[in-house]
């Protein structure tokens, strides 16, 4: 067997089993979610199970940092930067 024939192996390999882990996570996630909906209302109920559990194959929406940071007042800003050396340690 050549190299490139058992690297292409390799990688067919590794993405059956990435499905695999994908269909499974779909499936709990899913029964988790019925379990969850029962005890709630229907009009409280999810519908959507991305929103319920977030797994790593959902897209995320991409946030505009700009934009959120633009519209933060002066005083908002500073508070901001305080917490953020808070958190590594500089204040």
């Amino acid at each position: 067997m050549r190299l490139s024939h058992f690297l292409e192996a390799m990688a067919a390999y590794q993405e059956e089993r990435i499905a695999e882990r994908r269909h499974l996570g779909e499936l709990v996630r899913g029964a988790a979610l019925r379990l969850f909906n029962v005890q709630l209302k229907p009009s409280d109920r999810i519908t959507d199970p991305a929103k319920f559990w977030e797994m790593p194959w959902d897209e995320k929406p991409e946030r505009d940092v700009e934009k959120e940071v633009s519209g933060w007042t002066q005083e908002e800003r500073d508070q901001k930067a305080r917490e953020f050396l808070k958190r590594i340690g500089d204040a």
